[in-house]
């Protein structure tokens, strides 16, 4: 059985599918923070397409998470960027804000969830630009 979880401070400041979305952002962030990669200008990102996040998010459709994924950007808490080698890559890169990034370091929650999640070895190293147009991300 899989389990969702969000903080209830985010649902009220940002809206429900926006911290669902947010918290999926987190974990992605600080887990590449820890294993040192996909930093660009200083920060740590994930990256993926509307469509491929759907597998993150099988109860929204495409539209909503495009919704609250720029109802986060509109709102501050997240930005986004394109750094893939290859110009005709669109995929979006995704980063949260200087503090919602202070609060998540400083989390026991966090802490302990990046460590459970690498000593299972369960994520994959996976590359913007998708093989046969998909992009697989195992749910963490």
């Amino acid at each position: 059985m899989e389990y969702l979880t969000i903080e209830t401070k985010y649902a009220k400041k940002y809206g429900i599918k926006e911290s669902i979305v947010l918290h999926t952002f987190i974990y992605f962030i600080l887990k590449n923070r820890h294993e040192k990669r996909n930093k660009h200008q200083g920060k740590y990102w994930t990256f993926n397409s509307y469509h491929n996040w759907k597998d993150n998010f099988p109860f929204f459709t495409e539209y909503q998470i495009r919704n609250a994924i720029r109802s986060l950007h509109k709102q501050g808490a997240i930005e986004i960027g394109n750094f893939n080698k290859k110009r005709y890559d669109k995929t979006n890169w995704y980063t949260i804000s200087s503090e919602i990034l202070q609060e998540a370091q400083a989390s026991d929650y966090w802490n302990t969830r990046i460590i459970k999640s690498i000593s299972k070895g369960r994520d994959k190293n996976n590359k913007p630009i998708p093989y046969k147009d998909k992009i697989i991300i195992e749910p963490y």
